[in-house]
C-alpha cells in the first residue's frame, strides 16, 4: 500500500510539474505583444465623422508609429492593408476605424485620419517607455449623441417610432446614421454603446481604462427631450458603471466642432466650467486654428482636414498627459 501511494504521489507531482512548466513556457500570443498589466493604459474614443477619420492619410501618418501605440479592432475588416480581426490588438497604423474599402468620402476626397491617431502618438511621446497606450474607437458619420445611449440607442433607430416623433428631431436618424448602426450591429454588437463596452472590457483583461475622448456635436443630440450635456452625462455615467469604475473617476475630453461649439453647450462661449457643472471631470478641447481659416479644413465647412486633425488630436493628448500623468 505504501509503495502504491508513493507511486501515485510521485506521478501526481510529475504531472503537476509538467503542467506548471508547460504554462510557464507557453508562448505568448503574437497579438498580445506584451500588452498586459497596470502599465498598459487604454482610452475610449467615440463620436461622429470628425472622430471617425475625415482627413486624408498622408505618408507621414503611416510611418514612425511607436509599437507602444495600439488599437483594439472593433469590426473585422481590412485596414492599412492588414486583415484585422474583431477584438484583437494591432499597431495603430491608420485607418483605425474606416476600412480600406471606405477611404473616399461623399466629396470624393481621400479620408481615414482622425484625432485618435495623434492623440495616441502624443501620449506615447510624453510618457515613460514602460507605458503602453491603447485605444478602443467607435464612430460613424452623422451620429447624433443619442445614438450612443445604453438602453435608448436602439429605440432611437427604431423606424416604428417615426422621424420627428417620440422626441426625435426632424429627419433623425439619417440614412448615414443607420449605416453606422448597421455596421456595428452587423458585427455582432447589440448597439453602438455595446460595441464600446464589449471592447473596453476586453481591454480591461490586460490593461486599465484611463480616459475617454469624444468628438460629437455637428448632429447635436438627435432628441428634443434631453439636453446634449445631460445625455452625455448619462452615457458617461453608464460607461463607468458598466466598466466597474468609480463615478467621475476618469477624464472625458470633448473636442470642439468646426465653429468652436461642442454639441449644445453654448458654441464658442462653452467653457470647462459650463460642462463641469454636470460632468466634473469633463474638459473642452479647443478647435481654434483646426478649421478652414488656416487651410486645414474641408470644403464642406464641417470636417477638419489632416493638419487640423493632427493639431486637434495633439491637443487631446496634451490635455490627457496633464490630467492623467501630471505632464505639462
Amino acid at each position: 500500500m505504501k509503495r502504491t501511494v508513493s507511486f501515485a504521489l510521485f506521478s501526481a507531482l510529475i504531472i503537476t510539474g509538467l503542467l506548471i512548466n508547460g504554462c510557464a513556457d507557453k508562448p505568448q500570443s503574437v497579438n498580445d505583444n506584451g500588452l498586459s498589466g497596470p502599465q498598459f493604459h487604454v482610452y475610449i474614443a467615440f463620436g461622429q465623422s470628425n472622430m471617425q477619420g475625415p482627413g486624408e492619410i498622408r505618408p507621414q501618418d503611416k510611418t514612425g508609429i511607436n509599437g507602444r501605440w495600439r488599437v483594439l479592432n472593433v469590426v473585422a475588416n481590412t485596414y492599412a492593408g492588414e486583415n484585422r480581426a474583431k477584438g484583437q490588438w494591432y499597431n495603430a497604423v491608420p485607418p483605425l476605424i474606416i476600412p480600406d474599402s471606405g477611404l473616399v468620402n461623399y466629396l470624393r476626397l481621400n479620408i481615414g485620419l482622425g484625432p485618435s491617431d495623434y492623440f495616441g502618438r502624443t501620449l506615447v511621446a510624453g510618457t515613460p517607455e514602460n507605458i503602453k497606450i491603447g485605444v478602443v474607437a467607435v464612430a460613424n458619420g452623422d451620429l447624433a449623441l443619442s445614438a450612443f445611449r445604453k438602453t435608448k440607442g436602439a429605440e432611437y433607430f427604431d423606424a416604428a417610432k417615426g422621424n420627428g416623433g417620440n422626441g426625435k428631431e426632424n429627419n433623425r436618424p439619417s440614412d448615414t446614421e443607420r449605416q453606422g448602426w448597421t455596421r456595428y450591429t452587423g458585427a455582432g454588437y447589440s448597439s453602438l454603446y455595446d460595441a464600446i463596452i464589449q471592447n473596453a472590457k476586453i481591454a480591461q483583461e490586460t490593461g486599465v481604462i484611463k480616459g475617454i475622448i469624444v468628438h460629437q456635436g455637428e448632429s447635436g443630440r438627435g432628441l428634443t427631450d434631453k439636453t446634449w450635456v445631460s445625455m452625455l452625462k448619462e452615457i458617461y455615467d453608464d460607461m463607468l458603471s458598466d466598466l466597474g469604475l468609480a463615478p467621475n473617476s476618469i477624464p472625458i475630453l470633448l473636442g470642439q466642432t468646426w465653429n468652436g461649439g461642442s454639441g449644445q453647450t453654448g458654441g464658442a462661449l462653452a467653457s470647462d466650467a459650463a460642462i463641469q457643472a454636470a460632468l466634473p471631470n469633463a474638459w473642452i478641447i479647443s478647435s481654434k486654428d483646426c478649421d478652414g481659416r488656416t487651410g486645414t479644413g474641408q470644403p464642406d465647412n464641417t470636417h477638419f482636414g489632416s493638419a487640423g486633425l493632427e493639431l486637434l488630436g495633439t491637443r487631446y493628448g496634451e490635455k490627457m498627459l496633464a490630467l492623467v500623468y501630471g505632464i505639462k
